[in-house]
């Protein structure tokens, strides 16, 4: 899991995730590159059912948009990835997966900022951007993958790999309703692998040729 802030201090600042529930009693914090405040309890009245409370997100200072509202559960927001782990090229490209995945999820491409490098981060974000403006977002899991051999050159390593995957898009609005799939698509890959300044591997770019129809 994603422990500090170290990552992300100037994002934490431009986004602030807070409960749907009234009260400072209600709320407990999740910190981690941005700062979500969720609820810990339902209440009479407020419209849901027992255990299935939400955080309302205002996601901000992207580079690929404005402002927006979204609705996560705070299971969905709770639900995080490994820590990442950026040893190896393929490591590096396991962790990108699972924290992309999420960052779709919850609608906050910030947290998969330390899996990638600068120029994917803005494709990431421009995508979850796009797709809060369409009113949605992405379930998405990796049902298979499986690496092939690796390409090293001077400055950074190209890791192929063969992909399935199963994906849904969900509704930003309250309960998150399933608003299409789920579907399931497989890609041929290509992963541009770079060191950054500290000595981690980590996503430059990705090439993905889909087998077949994406939704």
């Amino acid at each position: 899991m994603v422990r500090t802030t170290e990552h992300h201090t100037d994002e934490s600042r431009r986004v602030l995730w807070t409960s749907r529930f009234a009260g400072p009693a209600a709320l407990c914090c999740l910190t981690f590159a941005v700062l979500f405040a969720v609820s810990g309890c339902t209440g009479a009245g407020q419209g849901t059912s027992a255990g299935s409370s939400e955080t309302t997100g205002t996601t901000g200072g992207h580079m690929a948009g404005p402002a927006a509202l979204v609705h996560v559960s705070e299971a969905a927001v709770k639900a995080t990835p490994p820590r990442w782990v950026l040893t190896t090229p393929e490591s590096a490209v396991q962790s990108y997966l699972d924290w992309t995945s999420y960052a779709y999820r919850v609608g906050q491409s910030v947290t998969a900022s330390a899996t990638t490098g600068p120029g994917e981060q803005v494709r990431i974000d421009s995508y979850v951007q796009y797709n809060i403006e369409q009113k949605r977002l992405i379930d998405q899991k990796l049902d298979s993958i499986v690496f092939g051999k690796q390409s090293s050159g001077t400055t950074s390593t190209l890791v192929p790999a063969k992909e399935k995957w199963t994906y849904s898009y969900l509704s930003t609005s309250q309960g998150n309703k399933v608003v299409g799939g789920p579907y399931t698509a497989t890609y041929d890959t290509v992963y541009t692998v770079i060191k950054n300044k500290n000595g981690d591997w980590v996503v430059a770019s990705v090439k993905a040729t889909p087998k077949g129809t994406v939704k």
